[in-house]
């Protein structure tokens, strides 16, 4: 097939451009979230696109425009390109998707929404983005993307939106700081549904400053669950800069810690007991943990080094929400805490992989010695 020309479109307020990645078992729910879109549609102020790889809906992959309401009050959903059939977890994939995006589409301001199943950093082969067909993409992947695509410090993306499981951790927003401001995303596993697209839509057609946007989008997520009903959703919002402060601290935290094993193995497994854990109990709430070692610990200068972390932490953390019993203690930004050391062993390797634990090796440090 003839490579298509990106033909940029005036400038607006805003870009908001999805990649979808259905060639699973999320595939309706990729489709009912287009039709979302087309509920409220774009303005003069908003594009929205959006690329869609789906599991026997069409051949290939699609790239949509959803168009401003017609005179009847419908938007549309216009087909802009047909591709052929790609792995939506190649790097190569991401990469084209956001160059054809960010070319066609300039605005003041983009939304970019990586969507699917995610689980973090840590699994074998499906972190996010994976398709049944294909592969996924890590959190290195994804960097190297962005940066082919052109996204650098002086041209980040303004939000990026993991609508996708077990995603805002520490270690991945912190991961993505030099190409993106604000991360959007959940801490614990998300419904099928996803994001409300038609609120965020509409929330993007008001004038917005980022910040406001982004919670806006965190109090909806967590609006629409409570309305249904479904509980133990966790939605949040994190500067991505100002990750690195928290990192530094974590990283003091964790060479304290060292210093007090083996003998404090116990009450840190007391700790690790009892903490906010997630769908993978290997992850947990940051802040949630560092509250109960500054309580089971007595030394000072670790109850000092604790309370840094989360005022830090909390410096990071723009917008929070949580709903049901079972996330109660989510403040945010989750944190890789095995309690086993054969799951620690298993994903050493593409921990160290990180930025996080390139720079401030402390917590890692603590990690070794804590499972050695």
């Amino acid at each position: 097939m003839p490579r298509t020309r990106a033909r940029s479109l005036p400038r607006r307020d805003w870009s908001f451009l999805a990649y979808i990645a259905g060639d699973n078992d999320l595939s309706d729910n990729g489709l009912e979230d287009i039709q979302e879109m087309c509920d409220i549609g774009s303005s003069r102020r908003l594009h929205a696109a959006v690329e869609i790889d789906t599991r026997g809906e069409h051949t290939g992959s699609i790239r949509y425009e959803i168009t401003e309401p017609d005179p009847t009050g419908v938007a549309h959903r216009t087909v802009i390109e047909r591709l052929p059939e790609r792995d939506t977890g190649a790097p190569e994939t991401l990469r084209a998707f956001l160059k054809w995006g960010l070319t066609r589409y300039p605005a003041r301001e983009r939304l970019v929404v990586v969507w699917n199943h995610g689980a973090g950093f840590r699994t074998v082969r499906r972190d996010i983005a994976y398709d049944d067909y294909g592969t996924s993409l890590d959190m290195p992947e994804i960097e190297r993307a962005m940066h082919a695509a052109g996204i650098r410090p002086s041209r980040r993306v303004t939000i990026l939106g993991f609508d996708a499981c077990l995603m805002n951790m520490l270690e991945v927003v912190h991961h993505l700081a030099d190409q993106v401001k604000i991360v959007v995303g959940s801490q614990q596993t998300e419904p099928g549904d996803g994001w409300p697209y038609d609120r965020v839509i509409e929330a993007m057609k008001k004038p917005k400053r980022p910040e406001a946007l982004a919670r806006s989008i965190v109090r909806t997520y967590i609006q629409d669950y409570r309305r249904r009903g479904d509980s133990n959703v966790t939605q949040s919002a994190v500067v991505a800069e100002r990750t690195e402060p928290a990192v530094a601290a974590l990283s003091d935290l964790g060479k304290a810690l060292v210093g007090i094993l083996p003998d404090g193995r116990g009450r840190l497994s007391g700790v690790r007991s009892k903490v906010q854990s997630y769908e993978f109990a290997d992850y947990v709430d940051l802040i949630h943990c560092v509250r109960l070692i500054r309580d089971a610990i007595t030394r000072r200068g670790i109850k000092g080094l604790a309370r840094r972390v989360e005022t830090k932490t909390r410096k990071a953390i723009l917008a929070n929400g949580w709903y049901g019993r079972g996330v109660s203690d989510s403040h945010g930004l989750s944190i890789w805490f095995p309690s086993d050391r054969r799951t620690y062993l298993d994903y050493r390797g593409k921990y160290l992989a990180l930025n996080f634990a390139r720079k401030h090796r402390g917590w890692i440090e603590f990690l070794d010695a804590f499972h050695a």
